[in-house]
């Protein structure tokens, strides 16, 4: 059946070959009356005769032309079509893989997000050799790099240890007091900063996943002590862009929350610098502290001072999700500044960090 555009060629073809003819014989009409009659001898001296004979001619050989030569004519365009595609598809298809190669923004005005997942996924595949890993593998960057909220740069973190002197010096109940400095760049996700330390661990989990939640803190409870109290944990200053903000403490039944506001002029489409200090304890045969990165962190670095601590002997574990390898810095315990000092260049995927693992000297003795 014949499209709506063809079937209106057709008729106008038709209406102009048959207004051309029915003028041309028109034309030749008068021009034959004319020429018995004397007043309008005048024709004679114009072409009416030769133009109303082409007008009838064309007229006619339009409609007998089109009508027998169309399905002749369509098979030579598309002959002509086919061939100039043939000869130019190399050309077409480098400009445009040049084009989403050197421009990738384009793809974003010509494909769904759904093409562009697909694109990823042949592309990574046909790179690894292996289809399925390459699904699995851009699924889970998907989950942890895509999906973050936030993202860490220029990521510090220091830890000075001391003896808790509110406790037993030694033995069950006996404590590390951390003070932990934060700093990195980031662009809010939120205008509101929580702080909060849970004993239950599955509130912590929660939390550690939570893009509202800035910092979370587990602590076991031992004693009279659990996460809600003071000695437990507390935030001790937090500052954006280098301004003091203030912290609201609440305390439930499984821990306490520090909350603090972003000011207004803090635009959430803006990177800001955010360093806050809280103290925590840490029990001395726990043996471990675990520092977590929540979010994708490019450039981590982390030290740790643990001088008049009784520590005989300081190891850093690495978990970070990163191809590189970490630079580590020791200054031993017989060191008057005994530190570790662990550093990663470039990206790292959240949920990596490190953990510091130290021996007692009563453990050796």
């Amino acid at each position: 059946m014949s499209s709506p555009l063809e079937r209106l060629y057709k008729t106008k073809l038709a209406l102009l070959a048959t207004v051309a003819t029915v003028v041309g014989i028109a034309l030749m009409l008068l021009a034959h009356w004319a020429n018995g009659n004397a007043p309008w001898d005048w024709l004679d001296n114009l072409p009416v005769m030769d133009i109303g004979s082409a007008l009838f001619t064309t007229g006619l050989i339009a409609i007998f032309f089109e009508y027998i030569d169309q399905a002749d004519a369509e098979a030579r365009a598309n002959q002509r079509l086919r061939k100039v595609l043939v000869e130019e598809a190399p050309a077409i298809r480098d400009a445009v893989v040049d084009g989403f190669a050197f421009a990738p923004e384009s793809l974003t005005n010509v494909a769904s997000k759904q093409t562009l997942d697909r694109i990823v996924e042949n592309t990574l595949g046909i790179q690894l050799g292996d289809k399925e890993l390459a699904a699995d593998a851009y699924r889970d960057l998907k989950e942890q790099i895509i999906g973050a909220r936030q993202r860490w740069e220029d990521a510090h973190v220091s830890v000075a240890l001391a003896p808790w002197k509110k406790g037993p010096a030694s033995g069950n109940g006996s404590m590390f007091v951390a003070t932990v400095v934060w700093e990195y760049r980031f662009i809010p996700s939120s205008p509101v900063l929580r702080f909060s330390c849970v004993s239950d661990l599955d509130t912590f989990r929660e939390l550690s996943v939570d893009p509202t939640s800035t910092a979370a803190w587990y602590f076991v409870p031992i004693r009279d002590l659990d996460a809600s109290s003071p000695d437990a944990f507390e935030l001790v200053q937090v500052a954006v862009n280098g301004k003091p903000l203030r912290a609201r403490r609440s305390v439930r039944k499984d821990g306490q929350v520090f909350t603090c506001n972003l000011d207004d002029e803090v635009s959430r489409n803006d990177e800001v610098t955010i360093s806050y200090t809280y103290r925590v304890l840490v029990q001395r045969h726990g043996h471990t502290l675990h520092l977590d990165l929540a979010q994708p962190t490019k450039d981590f670095r982390a030290e740790l001072w643990y001088g008049d601590c009784g520590i005989r002997r300081m190891n850093v574990i690495d978990y970070l999700s990163g191809p590189r390898q970490p630079r580590y810095r020791h200054l031993e315990a017989s060191d008057p500044s005994p530190s570790v000092e662990v550093a990663y260049e470039g990206w790292t995927f959240p949920k990596g960090g490190v953990a510091f693992v130290w021996v007692l000297d009563e453990e050796l003795s």
